[in-house]
Order: C-alpha cells, then sequence, then structure tokens
C-alpha cells in the first residue's frame, strides 16, 4: 500500500500546486475586491479555479496506482490478480494470464471513466473540446 501510495503522490500533489499557481490573479483580485476573507477566497476562487488541473492529476495517479497495483501484487501475492498472472505463467495457461491482464485493464478503464464523469460533473463550466 506504501509503494502505491508514494507512487501516485507525486503526479497529484505537483498538479494541484500548479493548478493553484496559474490561477488567474485577476479571479484572486476579483475575490478581495467583494471583501472575501481568506477562508472565502481558497473556497469560492482558488478551489474551482484550481480543480481541472487536480483532476488532471488525480486521473493521471489512478493510472499509475493501477500500474503499482499490478507490481506490487506481482512482486508476492498470495491471492488477486497479480497471484493469478503469476499462477498462470508459472503453470503454463496463457488463458489464465491473458484474462488477468484483461481483468486488470477492465478495472483500471471503469476507474477512470468513473473519475472523468465524476471530473465532468464537477468542472462541466470548463470550455473543452470535446470528441
Amino acid at each position: 500500500v506504501a509503494l502505491i501510495a508514494v507512487g501516485v503522490f507525486f503526479p497529484v500533489y505537483l498538479n494541484l500546486m500548479t493548478g493553484i499557481a496559474n490561477v488567474d490573479r485577476k479571479l484572486i483580485e476579483v475575490g478581495q475586491v467583494h471583501r472575501l476573507g481568506r477562508l472565502a477566497l481558497v473556497v469560492r476562487v482558488l478551489v474551482p479555479a484550481s480543480l481541472p488541473a487536480y483532476l488532471t492529476g488525480l486521473r493521471s495517479g489512478l493510472g499509475l496506482g493501477w500500474m503499482f497495483v499490478a507490481a506490487a501484487e506481482l512482486m508476492g501475492a498470495s491471492d488477486g490478480l497479480g497471484f493469478l498472472l503469476t499462477d498462470g505463467e508459472q503453470t503454463g495457461r496463457p488463458e489464465t494470464v491473458i484474462a488477468a491482464i484483461l481483468l486488470f485493464a477492465l478495472c483500471g478503464k471503469a476507474t477512470d471513466l468513473a473519475l472523468a464523469a465524476l471530473g465532468g460533473r464537477l468542472v462541466g463550466w470548463q470550455d473543452t473540446a470535446r470528441p
């Protein structure tokens, strides 16, 4: 768990800090003109303005998290998908290996789609190019 947490922390943290640093100064000034206090400025200006960058960090961290889960399970799991993958490899069952890989991919894609849908609801105001 610590391996996964350390691997996921940095992309999320760096994207969040970049998002906060890139908040338009004019938005902060407008908040100050409207006499927002420090907490209100954070809640009403900084958080919404940095949310797209934070969600980007969460999505990239999620992808890395799944890679670290697979790596951690391959290193020494006694059950789970990593064990299934290793067991299939050692016993010469390619269908088991492929099934485990597909399950990892499906879990990763499902969680990414869920986070993307949540992000779409949270930052629906943002102008984005949609395919």
